[in-house]
């Protein structure tokens, strides 16, 4: 069973109110929640807007549950300090992977570099098969006859 971390939305018409819940990912957004995890109330003040049971966030990411965006960037922006497991597996590839030989770490490429590498990519394509048609569109045939200079 996949479980996710995410709000539920409760409260009436303009006055939201959300739990934040431990829930099965197959459960719609106000589902039957395995637990109930915190509160987020948009209209208090910053200070007093979540509560969060933080011992219990984490036995959840323990178990192996997901956290969506919206509320890890809700607990990020108030303050509530998560500490998420590393899973062995990655934590073995890290150990593994010997150091870069410039001695600086591995930082992934953005979206925007893997596209404009991408357009590269395909510019020097276009231009090699252009020049391979070129080649072959300038040997003249043997039926056609060359075409005479004009001086």
């Amino acid at each position: 069973m996949a479980v996710r971390i995410r709000l539920a939305r409760f409260g009436r018409l303009h006055r939201p109110f959300f739990r934040i819940v431990a829930i099965d990912a197959r459960e719609s957004r106000d589902g039957k929640a395995l637990e109930v995890l915190g509160t987020y109330d948009p209209l208090l003040p910053d200070g007093q807007a979540i509560q969060a049971k933080r011992e219990r966030i984490e036995a959840w990411l323990k178990q192996g549950a997901v956290m969506v965006d919206t509320v890890r960037n809700l607990l990020k922006h108030h303050g509530v300090e998560i500490t998420y497991p590393v899973s062995a597996k990655i934590a073995r590839r890290a150990k593994d992977r010997p150091p870069r030989k410039d001695g600086t770490k591995f930082v992934p490429p953005t979206r925007r570099a893997l596209r404009k590498h991408a357009a590269r990519l395909k510019a020097q394509r276009k231009a090699a098969a252009q020049q391979a048609a070129g080649q072959a569109a300038g040997a003249p045939a043997a039926s056609e006859p060359a075409p005479e200079a004009k001086a």
